[in-house]
């Protein structure tokens, strides 16, 4: 992609300069000199599995391509396509931006994967039409069959299909391993050029790299569609941090002009693992001539929230702030696809000072601590699954992108941090991170739906608990009861474990609270009629007592419990629908449906979903322990 003006040539060449400028250091946020990107929280902004990024805004909407999902043969789609309208808030299409590959690369009985990888679109505004390459395995009887190889396919829209018409690829180094990685780059001047990556690091059957690894660069048409010369290898992997066991690797090639100045970012390592980084380079005579790594390199490498960051694709963002998207494993545990986990699109602020970029979290703090210097963070987890991640809470996973049979009602986090369990309507249970499954309900058929869960207190198993106060253990989480026979007068809609997991509350809508095991009941409101509604109960650090949340943002207090306030009589947007608390008990988190969390006593506020769009309302929230 052309990146800063993306596919901007021709007639627009003066917008493109003027869009330089305004990504010139003087229009940077200037945020992320203030601490290290090791010590900031990274949050997904499309937390599906979305590999390898490419960025194209155009016509006042951005889009964003990625390499193909991994599902079954029938399920597959060869270019993923994400939209945006301020960058920030992304929806999946639905479609396949290219969904027949060319017959070169059409599957066979010898090569039955599809292997479409990390594509790039620009517009050619002379001819009306997107270009995109891509790549994809060369299944045909050439010199390059099974290697990957770089297409081009065309549409007259955005959103595709996109076609590519030919018999061979668009470009293929046999002898160099193949070709991969496409990046369509254009100057200020209008100038394009097609950046790649040979596949150099591709093994041998003696397990030695096939050649070294080497990024490209060629002189394209006018109409993006044709090389004009011959290729040029403008940088070699020769850095140690790009070494893996085997060779080194630098792969994922993103251009960008900035102050007449050229700039190569560009991944290297194991994309497997959590040593993947995203390093960069300055090509002073232009795209066409060898780039320098800088000695800084990488600049940026796994932190909180996510690991082996790669595949950068940069952009201009509505308010004129230089952006790079890319992917990144969701945690440190698991990293790889082999191991359970997914890729991502996250985004990151460029700034340049001195000629020096570094990447930083959009309006970024350093998540050591939060906003108001408490050293906590939270999940906030929506009805279809999604989750989001805040503070030191980092994102292990969600089922955002699964189609359920009934819709999430509730979570709760590991003793570490550093996973979680949600929970569904019908008892499904999804363990993410180092959670543990240890079973469900999901096949059973219930009296009435389950509202909520709680974990032991060492994360070696948990309770569920239905709205007819059905109580229901797996793991080591023993049964102390339940008030599935009582016949309520009100749904139970929470429940809270005491300390040390010897017992736990349950709570009706109407605030009646009941107790097993070891829990002591401490009183409960007269009536919560209407707005008052209960939806949730957590416990005191000693269980000495309980706060019960309302609908209308209610907070009552009992036995030990603390008065920190509560969001009575604010102007909600969303009424409230869950609660939890600090690990020392001085301070409580309300949610309300619309995202919005609300703080009191030493809870830190640390962001929130309220006022963003949603895909499904918000049921719940859990917080860091630690």
């Amino acid at each position: 992609m052309a990146r800063v003006g993306s596919g901007l040539r021709r007639s627009i060449i003066p917008i493109v300069a003027t869009i330089l400028l305004l990504a010139l250091p003087s229009a940077s946020m200037g945020a992320s000199g203030a601490t290290s990107p090791g010590s900031q929280n990274w949050a997904s902004i499309y937390p599906h599995d979305f590999a390898d990024p490419d960025v194209l805004q155009y016509d006042g909407t951005y889009y964003a391509y990625a390499t193909q999902n991994f599902a079954a043969a029938d399920q597959t789609v060869n270019i993923q396509l994400a939209s945006s309208s301020d960058g920030v808030v992304w929806t999946s299409s639905g479609i396949d931006a290219l969904p027949s590959l060319p017959s070169w690369a059409a599957s066979n009985s010898t090569y039955p994967n599809k292997n479409t990888w990390a594509p790039s679109v620009a517009y050619d505004s002379g001819d009306h039409q997107f270009v995109m390459f891509f790549t994809a395995t060369d299944t045909s009887d050439d010199a390059t069959q099974g290697d990957q190889c770089i297409g081009m396919a065309l549409s007259s829209d955005p959103t595709g299909p996109f076609v590519d018409a030919s018999s061979t690829p668009f470009l293929c180094q046999g002898s160099l391993g193949g070709s991969i990685d496409p990046d369509v780059f254009t100057d200020a001047n209008g100038n394009s050029f097609l950046i790649w990556k040979n596949d150099g690091n591709k093994l041998t059957s003696n397990g030695s790299a096939t050649a070294p690894d080497s990024i490209w660069s060629v002189a394209l048409d006018s109409e993006l569609t044709s090389v004009t010369g011959d290729p040029t290898s403008i940088l070699t992997s020769n850095q140690s941090w790009q070494q893996t066991s085997v060779e080194g690797v630098i792969e994922g090639p993103d251009m960008v002009e900035v102050g007449g100045v050229y700039y190569l970012f560009y991944s290297g390592n194991d994309e497997g693992t959590a040593s993947y980084s995203i390093g960069y380079a300055v090509c002073p005579g232009g795209p066409s001539e060898s780039c320098t790594d800088s000695a800084s390199n990488p600049i940026l490498t796994s932190a909180i929230g996510m690991s082996g960051p790669g595949g950068p694709s940069v952009f201009v963002g509505p308010s004129g702030q230089l952006q790079m998207a890319f992917s990144a494993w969701t945690s440190n545990d698991p990293v790889g696809y082999l191991s359970g986990g997914y890729r991502p699109m996250y985004v990151a602020d460029v700034n340049i000072s001195g000629g020096v970029p570094s990447l930083a979290p959009p309006n970024s703090v350093d998540s050591s601590t939060s906003v108001d210097g408490s050293s906590l963070g939270y999940w906030e987890v929506a009805a279809d699954g999604g989750i989001f991640s805040f503070g030191s809470a980092q994102f292990y996973g969600s089922t955002g992108s699964l189609r359920l049979n009934a819709q999430v009602v509730g979570m709760t986090a590991t003793p570490d941090d550093k996973g979680y369990w949600l929970v569904a309507a019908d008892g499904g249970v999804f363990a993410f991170g180092d959670a543990q499954f240890y079973g469900s309900t999901g096949s059973l058929r219930l009296n009435r739906p389950i509202v909520g869960m709680a974990s032991t207190p060492d994360g070696g198993g948990y309770w569920l608990v239905a709205s007819d106060g059905g109580i229901f253990a797996f793991g080591n989480a023993k049964f102390y009861g339940s008030a599935g026979s009582s016949h309520l007068l009100d749904p139970i809609t929470g429940m809270t474990p005491i300390v040390g997991g010897s017992g736990y509350w349950l709570v009706d809508a109407d605030g009646e609270v009941l107790s097993f095991g070891n829990a002591i009941t401490y009183g409960q409101p007269s009536s919560a009629p209407g707005g008052y509604r209960i939806v949730g109960i957590v416990g005191t650090v000693n269980s000495g007592g309980y706060w019960l949340a309302s609908a209308n943002g209610n907070v009552a207090r009992f036995g030990d419990a603390a008065s920190y306030g509560s969001a009575y009589g604010m102007k909600l947007v969303g009424s409230i629908v869950g609660i939890a608390n600090t690990t020392d008990g001085d301070g409580y988190w309300l949610i309300g449906s619309d995202g919005g969390v609300f703080s009191f006593g030493a809870a830190g506020f640390d962001g929130s979903m309220g006022g963003r769009r949603l895909n499904a309302p918000m049921v719940g929230i859990a917080a860091v322990e630690d």
